[in-house]
């Protein structure tokens, strides 16, 4: 039905309307229209319809709407809070490879994980060696290698299978008012005895070792190796090889390579700053054919004797960028320029 303005109402009875063939030509019964018309009737039917329901109530105000939030603002930052810890963060910061261990552990809440200042690597762990301490749980002293003080201790677990031959690189940084007393250790291998038949693991200090790194009077670089042998309980390597500086990162690698069953030599091998420092053929701190390279032990403590070993004063130490492999894992590439 026509409206009386030329316009045809849809689902009223009245004419068909024409339609355009394909061709342009125009079939009797509607007018031909134009998409101007028909757009312009719309609006007319769109506006006398807001002209016979409007009430004032209904009036659109953008003023009075409430706006949704700019997705390109910048979100506030979050509350500042204490930095996580060896205690929390450990599996976080070590990363895939490194499972810790309940063994023997102490001194987590002292290694504040945070924020680095080398690009080589996002994160460090800064472990407070505060002054007079002294770790004297009986369960803790690993090894019988002495009292130790401050810092923290931490065992960490290979992956898959303890190896016979491992490689460790990680960073480390003494403070430039660094007090070396009379010594102290730091990370490297621990030992297991392992049972393939059964996949079974041992670790306690009877049966197992531990290769660390470490340091004696005026800074002097050492590997410090506790073995379960009753001839060489306790092994000293590399001394008077190298110095550790203060106030620089310095890139600290080890190798071991176990001797068992007569099939390879034994071999401990140390690179400072991707230069070989030492060498030991022959290196054998096993008890047993079973004996394998089990893990990481982070031990950065002073200590091996009794109090004078104490820090005199609070101070820490700085470790970043470990890693382990089968073969040299070498240091991380310099930074872009």
């Amino acid at each position: 039905m026509n409206d009386g303005n030329g316009l045809y109402l849809p689902g009223v009875p009245g004419p068909r309307p024409s339609r355009p063939t394909d061709d342009g030509i125009v079939l009797p019964g509607r007018p031909a229209r134009t998409r101007r018309a028909v757009l312009g009737s719309a609006l007319g039917l769109l506006g006398m319809a807001a002209a016979g329901c409007s009430r004032p109530s209904d009036t659109f105000d953008p003023a009075s709407e409430v706006l949704p939030p700019d997705a390109g603002a910048a979100t506030p930052p979050p509350a500042p809070g204490p930095p996580p810890t060896l205690a929390n963060g450990a599996a976080d910061f070590f990363g895939k490879g490194l499972i810790p261990q309940q063994r023997a552990t102490f001194g987590l809440d002292r290694t504040q994980i945070l924020p680095s200042d080398n690009p080589r690597f996002p994160r460090l762990a800064r472990v407070a060696l505060p002054a007079g301490p002294v770790n004297d749980d009986v369960d803790r002293q690993v090894y019988n290698d002495g009292n130790t003080y401050g810092g923290s201790q931490l065992f960490l677990a290979m992956e898959g299978r303890p190896a016979y031959e491992m490689y460790l690189r990680y960073y480390v940084r003494f403070p430039h008012d660094f007090d070396f007393n009379k010594g102290g250790k730091l990370p490297g291998f621990y030992g297991v005895i392992y049972k393939k038949e059964n996949e079974e693991r041992s670790d306690t200090d009877r049966n197992g070792f531990a290769s660390r790194f470490g340091w004696r009077k005026g800074g002097e670089g050492i590997v410090y190796s506790n073995t379960a042998r009753p001839d060489h309980p306790v092994n000293i390597s590399g001394k008077k090889t190298w110095t550790w500086e203060l106030d620089r990162w310095i890139c600290v690698e080890q190798g071991v390579r176990l001797n068992f069953e007569d099939f390879s030599q034994g071999l401990l091998v140390v690179w400072i700053n991707n230069k070989e420092a030492f060498k030991e053929h022959g290196y054998d701190p096993r008890i047993s054919d079973k004996l394998r390279i089990g893990g990481l032990m982070f031990s950065v403590v002073y200590g091996g004797g009794d109090r004078s070993f104490a820090p005199r004063t609070d101070t820490s130490i700085d470790l970043a960028g470990f890693a382990i492999g089968a073969q040299r894992v070498g240091p991380l590439p310099d930074p872009p320029d």
